[in-house]
């Protein structure tokens, strides 16, 4: 039976007080939406689909969205390096001619600089995991042009790393465009039993000594297409041994995914990403 006997209204301070913090958290913009990218806040142009609350157009503001724009030049069908001569078109670079990689595709969103690189970076060195769903949805656009496939793993990290930065960012990547895709994720298929120095300080030919033997594959893996998840692509040494691990266990496919393609000029790219990281910490 229903009780019939009236609630008590809460006192009538706590109702003042809840109405002056709302008014207070309006007047700060603090119930705003606000832009992954810059913060500001911003009227979302939400899309009428299934993932409308975690689309671009919902996450970006109009300013930002046009920075963070997909890379449509012509690219190695290999491993999405530009070519140097854009006449070129997307025909094999010489590097995947003289050493063809272990992966059958590849698929990346942008190239590595700008506002991408820079929200990269916070994502990664920063620990702006907020940033996830973002980036989740710019790999679920690149992705079309792979098959599909019957599990999505990330590029792993050695305990020891992990434990360090609190968080492996190529795992987060593929979680969302897990959650997005509805794809299977695996954690248990690829691992790193041998630890290594941070790729991002090292030339070309160093990132592949230093990754060489680095992942272990699960004979789980045998007759399974896998998607190897990572958040850049550089020299492709990390992509290349993973990629193999994972051949060698039997794999029938693996296709690269990753959110960015670093262009040609590599060069500095270590002094560069220190002056990335100082410049992230300042607007932080």
């Amino acid at each position: 039976m229903p009780d019939d006997k009236p609630q008590p209204h809460p006192p009538a301070r706590c109702g003042w007080l809840g109405s002056a913090l709302a008014h207070m958290q309006n007047a700060l913009g603090l119930n705003q939406d606000r832009c992954l990218h810059c913060l500001r806040p911003f009227s979302p142009a939400f899309a009428a689909h299934a993932h409308a609350t975690t689309a671009p157009e919902s996450l970006l503001c109009p300013q930002c969205r046009t920075q963070l724009v997909p890379y449509a030049g012509p690219r190695c069908p290999r491993c999405g390096i530009p070519p140097s001569d854009p006449q070129a078109g997307n025909s094999i670079c010489g590097a995947c001619l003289q050493n063809p990689p272990p992966w059958s595709g590849a698929a990346f969103y942008g190239l590595y600089q700008g506002a991408l690189r820079h929200t990269l970076l916070r994502f990664k060195f920063d620990g702006h995991l907020y940033l996830a769903p973002l980036l989740g949805n710019f790999l679920l656009e690149s992705v079309a042009c792979l098959p599909r496939p019957d599990v999505i793993v990330a590029v792993p990290q050695h305990a020891a790393h992990l434990r360090r930065r609190g968080y492996n960012q190529a795992h987060e990547l593929a979680r969302a465009l897990h959650g997005l895709s509805g794809l299977p994720l695996s954690s248990r298929l690829l691992s790193r039993p041998v630890p290594g120095q941070e790729q991002a300080h090292l030339g070309a030919k160093d990132r592949r000594s230093n990754v060489r033997h680095s992942f272990a594959a699960s004979p789980e893996a045998r007759g399974l297409r896998v998607w190897i998840v990572d958040d850049v692509m550089t020299t492709g040494s990390t992509m290349n041994a993973a990629a193999s691990a994972l051949l060698a266990s039997g794999a029938t496919r693996v296709d690269a995914v990753f959110a960015a393609r670093t262009p040609l000029n590599t060069a500095t790219e270590a002094s560069d990403m220190q002056a990335m990281r100082g410049e992230c910490a300042r607007s932080t």
